[in-house]
């Protein structure tokens, strides 16, 4: 039943994700064709049509971004609380089922948001050396650090600085989520208890997300030791896995409490 609803949540997702993707990147090519005319262009309202032209392509981007991070908060209103939320809400679904469904296809979301939108900026530019650039700066910075830092300690930090981004991102959306939920458990006044909601869910975070840094800084995780590099990394990368954590048990008290909500206190009248 988890395959068949992560399948429906890619389809329902990914078809104004991918309309935005090909305008995006059907749109790229001609943007970098309008940058090599322009400065050819005697005509000046010509020059300025083309000018234009290149400013749609950033409101493009702007809105492909845009679709990347507010589409699924749109689509998951859409069919819990609106109206597919009947529907949704009947279903011979688990709750959790439909809850883990989501996320999974919302970390899908940002991987492939996170490949095409620097892509069709290559494209833009018809400069792919920003690839070539980053597998240069990798290397010497592999190379810099090699001797000094150990490749588990090394590997260990990149990973964890990409966790700690994909978890922010899922608790910055999820917080919304939640609060929606929050507010349609009322009878009247949907809009305004899930404005609390959210009210409510952010400071609780940024309370106990306070109180966790005063404790690791208490026990002197966030300062720098002098013996060495590789500890310094280690001790940095023991920091980010406890943030990590907490971001990563952020989201999930999010997505249960969500779920919750919905199960128990969902009131689509």
């Amino acid at each position: 039943m988890l395959g068949k609803c992560i399948k429906n949540e890619i389809i329902n997702r990914y078809k104004p994700l991918l309309l935005a993707y090909i305008i995006e990147l059907v749109y790229s090519p001609i943007y970098y064709m309008l940058a090599q005319i322009q400065d050819d262009l005697s005509n000046y309202y010509m020059e300025m049509f083309v000018i234009l032209l290149r400013m749609l392509w950033v409101f493009i981007n702007i809105g492909v971004v845009g679709v990347v991070f507010i589409w699924p908060l749109v689509d998951f209103r859409n069919r819990i609380f609106k109206d597919q939320g009947y529907l949704t809400n009947t279903l011979p679904v688990k709750t959790s089922t439909l809850m883990i469904s989501r996320v999974i296809v919302d970390i899908l979301t940002y991987i492939s948001a996170a490949i095409v939108i620097p892509f069709a900026s290559c494209v833009a530019a018809m400069d792919f050396g920003v690839y070539k650039d980053f597998a240069y700066w990798l290397s010497d910075l592999t190379e810099t650090f090699g001797s000094r830092v150990s490749p588990a300690s090394f590997i260990t930090f990149i990973i964890l600085i990409g966790v700690i981004i994909l978890a922010s991102i899922m608790q910055t959306q999820w917080m919304f989520n939640v609060a929606y939920a929050f507010g349609h458990s009322f009878s009247n006044n949907k809009k305004v208890m899930s404005i609390v909601g959210m009210v409510l869910v952010y400071i609780a975070f940024q309370v106990i997300g306070t109180l966790l840094l005063y404790v690791l800084s208490k026990s002197g995780m966030t300062q720098v030791i002098s013996n060495g590099l590789d500890s310094n990394v280690q001790e940095a990368n023991r920091f980010l896995a406890i943030i990590s954590i907490f971001e990563v048990l952020s989201s999930g008290v999010c997505v249960a409490l969500t779920g919750w909500i919905i199960k128990n206190k969902l009131n689509l009248e």
